[in-house]
């Protein structure tokens, strides 16, 4: 199964993710489905068509291997046969001139015997000539089938390296614009991840929590109150099997410096509401205190730890709901759940959860380096097959284009 980036896999479950096919919104567990499918295919699709381009490239090297051997053998017999039909000719006037030169022997043997040298002289010029010319006629034979032999193979290599090229360069161009989308998505996700942890609290962090708490509890009430109304900036009613069981509100605040009246105002807010709890998220602290502390019944927590503090608030409303309390039981068990968050306990699981967070993004930097050096590394090994056809290519040439007696010779 494919290995999706660590990033994807640590994603918020309130993140809506779009189908990199259809850009439909999806669940996250079936974005990473479809991530991890699309990266099996694309290395599925790679070595398919790798595997593919070897075969049809022995198979073509065979076919051309085939027919130069052909082609050699042809030129050989068409060789041989002119030879042999030269020597015969040159045999057939051999011996006509040597019985011309006998017979003129023979009839003046002392009177002519300068004309019968001349003749001989003459009837050997002409074996001579005749044999130059079979000579000539067979060299030139020979160079012409060459000439055909090796345009034929030029033409049969210029087609494949046309074919290869082409072949290699579209699988390349296809997997460059794949991976570029799923960067570019990559990309994206981060990006908005980064957002999301880095932005200031605001109208843009009321509406990115109001979001998370709408994802992470889909059966609940999660009312936004619009700017310029009373009240909290966000109202958490708590349904469990169809029933009412409490309410939470928040308050989100992007400030410079910490005020009191930040409390105050959402203790206010709480009470109007009959709310259970009140949750305010800021950025800014007080002096002596950072992240997540309790003052005056209000909980004051930094935006990392709202969605996990606003799943412990909800279980322990339903609980209190389930249980039918006394107010006074109520109030202990909300101390003692207040006593809980504030306590060293809760700040060591809650920087856990962080730490774990930053190793899962450290591992999807370490693995986008990973599949960088591995896309590198397949482009150094198509070059390596590019220069090893090119090798034998070069290594059949010579083979043909060397004649039979120099090869022998240089063996």
């Amino acid at each position: 199964m494919a290995t999706l980036p660590a990033s994807e896999m640590s994603q918020p479950a309130t993140m809506e993710d779009t189908c990199p096919w259809c850009g439909q919104p999806i669940a996250h567990e079936k974005f990473i489905e479809i991530k991890a499918r699309i990266r099996a295919n694309e290395r599925a699709r790679t070595r398919d068509l790798e595997r593919r381009l070897r075969d049809e490239q022995d198979a073509v090297l065979a076919q051309v291997q085939a027919a130069a051997e052909l082609q050699i053998k042809k030129a050989n017999r068409l060789f041989e046969a002119q030879a042999a039909d030269a020597r015969r000719k040159a045999d057939a006037a051999i011996k006509a001139a040597n019985k011309q030169v006998q017979s003129l022997v023979r009839a003046a043997r002392d009177e002519e015997r300068k004309k019968s040298r001349a003749a001989v002289a003459a009837a050997s010029a002409e074996t001579a000539r005749l044999r130059a010319e079979a000579d000539q006629r067979l060299a030139e034979q020979r160079a012409h089938d060459d000439d055909v032999l090796k345009a034929r193979l030029r033409e049969q290599r210029d087609a494949l390296d046309k074919v290869t090229v082409e072949a290699i360069n579209a699988e390349k161009a296809k997997a460059f614009t794949d991976r570029q989308k799923l960067e570019a998505r990559l990309a994206q996700l981060q990006r908005q991840v980064a957002h999301n942890a880095a932005a200031e609290l605001g109208e843009g962090a009321e509406l990115n929590l109001y979001e998370q708490l709408r994802d992470e509890f889909p059966g609940d009430t999660i009312v936004s109150v619009k700017r310029g109304q009373p009240g909290a900036d966000l109202v958490h009613t708590v349904i469990e099997n169809g029933r009412e069981c409490g309410h939470i509100v928040y308050d989100s605040k992007s400030r410079a410096a910490w005020r009191n009246s930040y409390v105050s105002r959402l203790l206010d807010d709480k009470i109007a509401a009959k709310a259970d709890h009140a949750v305010l998220v800021t950025r800014v602290f007080p002096a002596g205190q950072a992240q997540l502390y309790v003052q005056d019944g209000v909980i004051v927590a930094n935006p990392a730890r709202v969605l996990a503090l606003a799943q412990m608030i909800r279980k322990h409303v339903v609980q209190q709901a389930t249980l039918r309390l006394s107010d006074e039981a109520r109030a202990e068990n909300t101390m003692r759940l207040y006593d809980f968050i504030t306590s060293d306990r809760c700040s060591v699981l809650l920087e856990q959860i962080g730490t774990v967070s930053d190793k899962l993004l450290d591992l999807d930097v370490k693995e986008h380096r990973a599949h960088t050096a591995t896309w590198k590394q397949r482009g150094q090994l198509i070059r390596e097959i590019q220069q090893a056809r090119g090798t034998l290519v070069t290594e059949i040439d010579l083979v043909l284009t060397t004649p039979a007696g120099q090869s022998e010779e240089a063996t």
